[in-house]
Formats: C-alpha cells, sequence, structure tokens
C-alpha cells in the first residue's frame, strides 16, 4: 500500500527484503506493527544492524525508529562504492533465511545491493555469529556484532552461499575481477568468530537474457567441515554422501576442512554442477546444544545421517529444477527486472513462499510483472520404445519480464 508517496507494510516479514528493494529503487518505504504482541516487541538486534550497514552503504539516507522500535520510516539516499569493514550482531547467521515466511538474509542482502555494481570494491563481515529463533524452517538467512558464525542448522553457510549465488551473480556482471567471496575463516554456533571477504566489481549495466536449458547434472562436488572433533567425522560424513550419489553418477568428488573454529561441530555442502553452467546446492549440518528442541528433525546428529540428509537434500533440488536453485530464485529474478528495457526469460522450479512475495514486491517498487507459463517440456521414452513417457522432475515454469533498464549513475560511460 502507498500513502503519501511512502510505500508501507505492516509486520516483520520479508524486512530485509522491503529494505533492498527501498535502497535500489529509491522509493522511501515504511513498517508498522513489527511484532507489536510479541514477547520481545520492536526490531531485533541483527535487523537494526542490517539498518546500520544499509545506512553506511548511502549517503543521505533517512532513518526514523519509533521509542519502541515497532515502526521503521526509511528513505534511501544513494548508493556508494567504497571498502567497507562490517560486525554483525549475535544473534544471526550469514546465510539467515524465511523466518515464519522467509526474509532476505544481509549476506544475500548485500550481493543483492552489488548487483547494480554500485556498491561494494570490498566488504569484510567479522566476527559474524547466528542463532536460531522458534518455528523457523530451513534456508533462511541474516547475520550479526562480535563474533560471528556461519554456520546454522537452519541457515544456509557461507559453503552454499558461495557456490549457489556467487555463481549466477557472475553470470552477469562476469569480467576477470568478478564477485568472489573468500572464506577467511571458519565459526560455528554458538562462540562464532568467523570472518568472510566479498568483493564485486563495478557494473554501469546489465544486459537482457535468456536462461532456458538446465542441462543434465554431470558432476558432483562438495565440502565436508569439522571444528573440534576427531578428522574421522569428516570421512563419515564423505562416505555416507558418496553412497547415495554413486548410485547415479561416477563423477563424485569432496573436499575436506578441519577448521579450528572456536565451537565444536560438523557439516556437508554438496553442489550439483550441469553441463549448461546451472549450479544446484543443499546442505546438512550438526545441531548445537538447545538446539534441538527448536528444530524439526533436530534429531539427525551422527555424521552419517548428516551425509545421507545433505544427499537428500541435494537430490531433492535436482528433482524440483531449474536453471536456478531454490536459494536463487531472487536474485534471478532481480537481476531479470533490472535488464534494459528488453525481454528476459529463465526456467524455474517449483517458486518458494519468500519468491512469491519477492514478485510481489517487484511489482510495489519497480512496477515490474512478470509472466508466468508453465513449461512443456520434452518427454523422454523409457529405453527408447512405446512404452509410457515420463516427465523429469517437478513442473517447471517459464517467467518473462521486460527489465525498467536500470543503470549505475555513479559510474561514468567507458
Amino acid at each position: 500500500m502507498e500513502v503519501g508517496g511512502v510505500l508501507t507494510y505492516e509486520g516483520n516479514n520479508y524486512f530485509r527484503q522491503r529494505l533492498i528493494l527501498s535502497t535500489l529503487s529509491g522509493k522511501p518505504v515504511r513498517i508498522r506493527n513489527i511484532r507489536t504482541k510479541a514477547d520481545d516487541p520492536g526490531l531485533k538486534d541483527y535487523e537494526v544492524s542490517f539498518i546500520r550497514l544499509l545506512d553506511c552503504l548511502n549517503n543521505g539516507s533517512i532513518i526514523e525508529v519509533n521509542e519502541t522500535g515497532t515502526a521503521l520510516l526509511y528513505k534511501p539516499g544513494v548508493l556508494v562504492g567504497g571498502q567497507l569493514e562490517h560486525s554483525c550482531p549475535l544473534s544471526r547467521g550469514i546465510g539467515k533465511g524465511k523466518g515464519d515466511s522467509q526474509d532476505c538474509n544481509n549476506y544475500r542482502g548485500i550481493t543483492l545491493l552489488s548487483v547494480p555494481g554500485k556498491v561494494l570494491a570490498h566488504l569484510l563481515l567479522t566476527r559474524i555469529r547466528s542463532h536460531l529463533l522458534k518455528h523457523q524452517r530451513p534456508q533462511q538467512s541474516g547475520f550479526t556484532p562480535e563474533h560471528a558464525s556461519f554456520y546454522s542448522q537452519l541457515d544456509p553457510s557461507v559453503d552454499m552461499i558461495c557456490a549457489s549465488l556467487v555463481p549466477v551473480l557472475r553470470r552477469f556482471v562476469g569480467g576477470e575481477d568478478g564477485p568472489s567471496v573468500k572464506c577467511m575463516r571458519r565459526g560455528l554456533r554458538p562462540g562464532g568468530n568467523g570472518k568472510v571477504m566479498f568483493t564485486c566489481p563495478v557494473r554501469r549495466s546489465l544486459t537482457a537474457f535468456q536462461w532456458l536449458d538446465s542441462g543434465q547434472i554431470k558432476r558432483i562436488r562438495g565440502v565436508t567441515y569439522t571444528s573440534r572433533v576427531t578428522p574421522t567425522v569428516a570421512n563419515r560424513m564423505l562416505d555416507a554422501a558418496k553412497g547415495v550419489f554413486l548410485k547415479y553418477l561416477t563423477d563424485v568428488y569432496f573436499t575436506v576442512d578441519n577448521a579450528k573454529a572456536v565451537s565444536p561441530g560438523f557439516g556437508l555442502c554438496a553442489v550439483a554442477e550441469s553441463n549448461k553452467g546451472t549450479v544446484i546446492c543443499a546442505e546438512a549440518m550438526c545441531c548445537t546444544p538447545g538446539q534441538e528442541e527448536r528444530v524439526e528433525g533436530a534429531a539427525v546428529s551422527t555424521p552419517e545421517e548428516i551425509g545421507q540428509e545433505a544427499a537428500s537434500r541435494l537430490l531433492e533440488e535436482i528433482w524440483r529444477g531449474g536453471c536456478v536453485d531454490a536459494i536463487a530464485q531472487t536474485l534471478l529474478l532481480l537481476f531479470m527486472a533490472l535488464t534494459p528495457t528488453d525481454v528476459s526469460k529463465a526456467l524455474l522450479g517449483p517458486l518458494t513462499p519468500y519468491t512469491m512475495h519477492f514478485l510481489r514486491h517487484l511489482k510495489d517498487f519497480f512496477h515490474v510483472t512478470f509472466k508466468i507459463d508453465e513449461h512443456k517440456e520434452e518427454r523422454i521414452a523409457e529405453d527408447g520404445g512405446d512404452l509410457p513417457q515420463r516427465r523429469t522432475g517437478a513442473a517447471k515454469l517459464l517467467l518473462t519480464c521486460v527489465g525498467v533498464g536500470y543503470t549505475n549513475i555513479g559510474k561514468g560511460q567507458t
């Protein structure tokens, strides 16, 4: 709803998503009734941290918060480039996701802001620590000050973000100095103390594209990481995951990272790569003390169960299909909306609830609408005979839109 030229929303759902799109579009946004009925009303520390980060990235932004923290008025300024070091709070992981719906995490927020090439030459996120809130579902993200944790049962890890989002970002900004994420120090919950460096080149504009073929999976790569546990745990996870993948293909390879983090823990991140450049990612990690009662299915804790769980999640993502996995859907759609005034098309699997709300917010902030058609994929006959034909994976969607012609006014012509 737009009141007096200010987009107005209720509640804390999709908080970061709204602020990011407000920053990119230049439209002010007002958010009211933020957890008014909760025992601890108002903004959380990780949300305040994200607001401060946006303020550092903007020149001339205006931020007004009421005394109880239940109402916010955000008027974006002009995005500026440069180098920034940001300390995240103690509440959320670098990949915090959906909440009761699904928020856009702080790290992914920076990735989205880097799309027009306006923002960062270097972003150093230090001492990030994560924590889980009640009733949250998997694949969610945000980050937090002082120590920092990249790994949480419900939050995508740095490995997953690097494997899933960076290739999509690199596909558009490209170049020899393309975007990159370097994990300088791992940190697991609850001790944290992780560090990551994100770099992204400056680009004046994007180009329209059509990404309609996800290809066939040709290999699987991944990493098993441990901290303050016996090194054999990594091998046990690796063997369990490979036992699942080797039933389908032989090109499976994992690396092992025995880090010296503050807190103990272990996990596995698996990445499937296709012959068309599609990257699909999934992960699983152990539960930390106090997490069992908060996370559904938190009983999965042995290395063998972690390996099998990660493999099952990756197979599910492959079954969903599309040119990107679920975590990267919104990033791809934002690229499509920001391209020049030309037609862009992309093939996606079933849309997540977070992606559906993102499409609604794109319409509010950029007046961009997508045409969504069911993709009629080619049928495959079994054994090349006259047997009934079968589909490959879930039903796919073909999304089409015309970009708004977004350009980086801060970068001159070359």
